[in-house]
């Protein structure tokens, strides 16, 4: 546990949010090319990267997939807060009775939900290894609640290679990699390339599928060993309450709540 512990008082010290990693770098990458690069234009050469680095964000293709990554993310996130995936969460805390069961039944959904959809496995791994913590709580069953929370993130080992993996889905698109390549001096190397790579030669490809069942049982024994023999302690936590709409909805409101809404869409 002191390793552990020191880790995380590293990275909690040291490590920013994503966001802030992602401007630090921007601003890196904006002053190499300024210091490693000739000025390609006739203005200040400073300017000209700030109008790529313009042109570059509001790229048309690049947008389209930046809505894409959203709606993949905000989707899952809005379905594993549904009721049909609240009751899974609950079956699921019911079996665990030591350590190592919960390893296993917080590793394992969360696995084949990631490769579903990486948003929806995200949340829900994290949730449920929330709400498993909580069960180990209420009943007093001593577990290793730093190993379920690692089990939780799993997914993130198999998203790629699943239906929502970005790569794979992109490469399908018709024409999406001669148009990444456009750019290229040499473009002998376009009439090489396929119009399309389809799903059938990627994601479900017999290669892909054997490294996730590879992974899965892997991971799955893995988790359910190192859940043997790692110290349980008895984890204290508040409790997670799903989303609950408590007041009274009036008129169009209604709409919100909307079970017939929610389905049809």
């Amino acid at each position: 546990m002191k390793l552990a512990q020191a880790i995380t008082h590293i990275f909690g010290r040291y490590l920013p949010s994503p966001f802030t990693i992602a401007v630090l770098l921007t601003f890196l990458t904006l002053l190499l090319a300024w210091g490693l690069t000739d000025n390609q234009s006739e203005g200040n050469h400073l300017a000209a990267l700030l109008a790529y680095w313009e042109n570059g964000i509001w790229d048309s293709g690049l947008l389209v997939f930046a809505y894409q990554m959203m709606l993949i993310l905000v989707l899952g996130h809005v379905l594993v807060l549904s009721p049909p995936v609240e009751t899974l969460v609950r079956k699921l805390t019911e079996y665990v009775t030591n350590s190592a069961n919960a390893a296993l039944f917080v590793v394992l959904p969360t696995l084949l939900v990631s490769y579903f959809n990486w948003g929806l496995g995200l949340i829900f791994g994290a949730i449920l290894a929330r709400k498993v913590g909580e069960h180990a709580q209420t009943h007093s069953i001593p577990i290793n609640y730093p190993l379920i929370g690692a089990c939780g993130y799993a997914g993130l080992m198999v998203w790629h290679g699943g239906i929502s993996g970005s790569a794979p889905i992109k490469v399908s698109e018709e024409g999406h990699l001669q148009a990444l390549m456009a750019g290229m001096p040499n473009s002998e190397v376009l009439t090489h390339l396929p119009d399309t790579i389809p799903t059938s030669e990627t994601i479900f490809s017999q290669g892909n599928l054997l490294v996730f069942l590879a992974v899965v049982l892997v991971l799955s024994f893995l988790a359910f060993r190192l859940g043997k023999t790692t110290k349980p302690l008895l984890p204290k936590l508040t409790v997670y309450r799903f989303i609950r709409e408590n007041s009274a909805t009036e008129g169009a409101e209604r709409l919100d709540s909307s079970r017939v809404l929610a389905v049809v869409f």
